[in-house]
């Protein structure tokens, strides 16, 4: 099961070898994190403020209804981007987590010691990576975004859009994670995909876990650090050989 994966990641995180690759991404999504979620409430509140004018006087005690839809929504964008944007300032240091994870699960920790070059490479590529996979999510989450949109303002159909936001973004949360394990194994991001598919509710599941720690304030620091480990577990035991 996903959970059973992101719970064994967060076991990892202090492991010898494995908590300097989180330490650093921390510090710097710590920093990301307070300007994001005062950013995000802000925009939360005027966007209900811009909705509830245009809802006729007799429909104000519906209001609620409103606040909550759109929290669930607004909530998954926020994880989905915080996630995105924290990804790519710390992909560097996650590919190196990845791999020290790696190392340390394929009984490989009595190899040569990883030496500046080799982590400069590595943290090259995961960067380099990451700005790749941006290229494949970036439009999709706009068309999502869009749907979204439109399905909001469709009574009864309205009630849905969360549900289509939340699985959007546990699908490609999946695939965001799994990829790290999958660089270092020189696999790219079409096969990452292919292989995700062939496994979609695992996928899914991992990726949904992923997204509901996300958007939890605090908690989503070290969500996304677990979540390198987790998929790499994941990576190893499940898609290494697909």
């Amino acid at each position: 099961m996903g959970l059973t994966h992101f719970i064994k990641g967060f076991k990892l995180l202090a492991a010898p070898g494995i908590r300097l690759w989180v330490i650093i991404p921390l510090l710097l999504n710590l920093a990301l994190f307070v300007g994001l979620t005062l950013y995000a409430m802000q925009q939360f509140e005027d966007l209900m403020g811009w909705m509830l004018n245009y809802l006729p006087s007799w429909l104000e005690f519906i209001a609620w209804l409103f606040r909550i839809l759109f929290g669930l929504l607004l909530a998954i964008c926020y994880a989905y981007t915080f996630t995105l944007i924290g990804n790519l300032i710390a992909s560097p240091f996650y590919g190196l987590l990845a791999n020290a994870v790696y190392i340390k699960l394929s009984g490989k920790e009595d190899e040569a010691p990883l030496t500046f070059k080799t982590a400069s490479v590595i943290a090259w590529q995961a960067f380099v990576r990451e700005v790749q996979k941006m290229a494949y999510f970036l439009p999709r989450l706009v068309g999502v975004l869009l749907i979204c949109l439109i399905l909001s303002f469709i009574p009864l159909i309205n009630f849905a859009v969360p549900a289509i936001a939340f699985l959007w973004g546990a699908w490609s949360l999946a695939l965001q994670y799994l990829d790290y394990p999958a660089d270092i194994n020189c696999v790219n991001f079409k096969t990452v995909r292919q292989r995700a598919g062939r496994v979609k509710a695992l996928s899914l599941s991992f990726g949904s876990i992923v997204l509901l720690g996300s958007s939890i304030p605090l908690l989503n620091l070290l969500v996304m650090p677990a979540a390198v480990a987790g998929a790499t577990s994941l990576w190893l035991e499940q898609f290494k050989d697909k």
